[in-house]
């Protein structure tokens, strides 16, 4: 379903204007559209009259609500309460009016696709896969994809942010309570387990960057579990998040570690961003990986989709790129800045965000996991 009508149920005026104008003018504008009622009465009336399916989100002081409203056509009723609180009924859960709205309609959402029989709301965009590697750590890899991803949504595309890193960078992602360090393993357990579900559980586990607007799942706590995924797991995990049809863009920030999950990202990939460093010993590195990964292969179609990128850029070059097999590269600039950086929010560089987003604008043409 790639739309349905929501309708508020609360005297409140000022927050039902409020809400109203943050779907129309947000990307809950692709899955809602919305009515509000002040009075119980027309709002009861309303949806009584209505022919198709609802999620009705009624304030706790107007509960109950008639019994008619209940034998009404699928969808789902939510109760909305002026305190903290949070629970109820599975069939009526109780949720905080007074959270951020996106956490709200992302809760209200996460109900609907997971405990109700109508089809879950989808969204009517493409995602193409941007994967960020080197072979070496400490190239820049998650600032590169952080900034990636933060001006792709500075510039309209609806973006997630996938971070893979064996030891993820958390300072640059925001986890507010104890559940959120599991949402990563919820995931890979649904990738094992059942990968149709990750598209309806996945509203309920993502997260969106206060700063730079990207969606995102806190990176795991647990490197075990980590070092133990599958290639395969990481396939349903891409193929869920795109079968949500909500975003424009996943930027995958990779692991240095050849492994096998590391190889069907850069496989499957719309677009690879190879890191390199104007250093003897990390080109070598590289280039020992990348002949590895070459030799004996009949099929090296994903090396079209790898562009080879010279990162922290100064200038002249010391070292002949070609020399060690990696021609037609790009540039990402050096950022004296960064030398000494007591915060990630000190980090963040327009200029480098628009340099990298210029990396992908031509990049790819449908991904490979669908």
């Amino acid at each position: 379903m790639a739309k349905i009508m929501l309708v508020l149920l609360d005297e409140d005026a000022y927050f039902g204007e409020m809400l109203s104008a943050y779907v129309r003018s947000s990307e809950y504008a692709e899955r809602f559209s919305i009515r509000v009622f002040t009075s119980m009465d027309e709002g009861v009336r309303f949806v009584e009259q209505n022919k198709e399916p609802l999620i009705i989100m009624v304030h706790e002081s107007l509960t109950p609500l008639p019994d008619a409203v209940f034998g009404l056509k699928p969808g789902c009723t939510v109760v909305i309460s002026d305190s903290a609180r949070e629970g109820g009924l599975l069939e009526y859960p109780v949720m905080f009016k007074y959270q951020p709205l996106d956490r709200l309609l992302s809760g209200i959402t996460a109900h609907y696709n997971e405990f109700c029989a109508g089809e879950p709301l989808r969204g009517n965009r493409g995602a193409k896969t941007v994967a960020v590697y080197s072979a070496v750590g400490g190239t820049g890899k998650t600032v590169t994809a952080i900034h990636l991803a933060y001006q792709l949504a500075q510039q309209g595309e609806r973006v997630f942010c996938l971070g893979l890193e064996l030891l993820p960078s958390r300072v640059w992602y925001v986890q507010e309570g104890a559940e959120e360090t599991e949402s990563f393993s919820q995931l890979l357990y649904y990738a094992k387990t059942a990968p149709a579900l990750i598209s309806s559980k996945l509203e309920g586990l993502k997260r969106k960057h206060p700063d730079c607007k990207f969606d995102y799942i806190p990176p795991s706590m647990h490197l075990k579990e980590l070092a133990e995924m599958e290639a395969s797991d990481l396939k349903h995990i891409l193929q869920g998040i795109e079968a949500t049809r909500m975003y424009d863009r996943i930027v995958i920030d990779l692991d240095s570690a050849p492994h096998a999950v590391t190889r069907e990202a850069i496989r499957g990939a719309d677009l690879v961003l190879w890191l390199l460093l104007d250093d003897c010993v990390h080109l070598s590195k590289n280039a020992e990986l990348l002949r590895s990964w070459t030799a004996g292969e009949r099929a090296t179609d994903w090396l079209h989709n790898v562009r080879f990128v010279n990162n922290k850029n100064a200038g002249q070059t010391v070292n002949r790129f070609e020399t060690y097999g990696f021609t037609h590269r790009s540039e990402l600039p050096y950022v004296p800045e960064w030398k000494g950086v007591g915060r990630v929010e000190d980090m963040m560089s327009p200029a480098f965000a628009l340099a990298a987003a210029g990396l992908v604008r031509a990049g790819g043409e449908g991904s490979r996991y669908r």
